[in-house]
């Protein structure tokens, strides 16, 4: 396993903000190149990490149905979904729970969601786009650290809609970067969403089963939480996706 080395960014001071939605991501206050960060806790980011945890080699996530479709007829495995449901076509759904099997092991994995993949892919002409979740908190905390770069922390949302489970996580991440180090908190979300993570932090599970993405999975029948997406600091997984592939960076030798 690749290992990050904590140290003291020389001593420049970076700038951090969160875009509580994919519709408030053109709006940023941050100009020029930067990380964007992803974070879809009960779907598609959880759900990537534990791909990777079981094997998958890389990831092409795609926006549009009949891209994932095509592929698909070229021999690729595909998780797709669309409102909560798996696709007829794909091989898997859209949830950490699908992934628990060797037939992901070593396969590229063509990926399609309603939000998680299009936030990835809309953020992707600003640079390196990286994925979060409570499962790889530490490690990707640790990895931006050392970065040296801007972050902007992209809540994915419910179809440009806030989803309060993202901006849980938002500011779990916040909060282990201001630890790290200095930062400059751009615009008020940030702040919100550390008050929101300090007011539900000791009782993780209970906020996410309170959220209206939690009840309309269940209402599909979909099981919108697998133990995998509430435990933290899980996985040392840090997908990051440049040249229209994501891959597990620290991935074990």
């Amino acid at each position: 396993m690749r290992v990050f080395f904590i140290q003291s960014p020389a001593t420049m001071v970076r700038n951090l903000e969160v875009s509580l939605s994919p519709a408030l991501y053109p709006h940023r206050n941050m100009s020029g190149k930067h990380i964007t960060v992803v974070i879809d806790i009960l779907r598609f980011t959880t759900s990537l990490i534990a791909a990777f945890e079981n094997g998958v080699s890389a990831v092409i996530p795609v926006a549009s149905l009949s891209e994932a479709e095509n592929l698909s007829k070229q021999g690729y495995p595909v998780a797709a979904e669309r409102d909560g449901l798996q696709l007829p076509f794909a091989d898997f759904g859209n949830s950490a729970a699908d992934f628990n099997t060797d037939a992901v092991r070593g396969k590229t994995l063509v990926y399609s969601t309603t939000n998680g993949t299009g936030a990835m892919t809309m953020a992707a002409g600003n640079g390196p786009v990286a994925a979060a979740a409570f499962a790889n908190l530490p490690a990707i905390s640790d990895w931006l650290y050392t970065r040296n770069e801007n972050v902007v922390i992209l809540c994915s949302g419910w179809k440009n809609l806030f989803s309060a489970e993202d901006a849980l996580c938002a500011g779990a991440l916040t909060g282990m970067l201001l630890n790290l180090g200095t930062w400059t908190l751009n615009g008020d979300e940030a702040g919100l969403a550390i008050n929101l993570w300090n007011l539900h932090k000791d009782n993780l599970k209970e906020a996410l089963t309170s959220t209206s993405h939690y009840r309309r999975l269940i209402g599909l029948g979909v099981d919108p939480l697998p133990d995998y997406t509430v435990r933290t600091g899980i996985s040392d997984v840090i997908p990051v996706y440049t040249g229209g592939i994501i891959k597990n960076i620290n991935e074990r030798n």
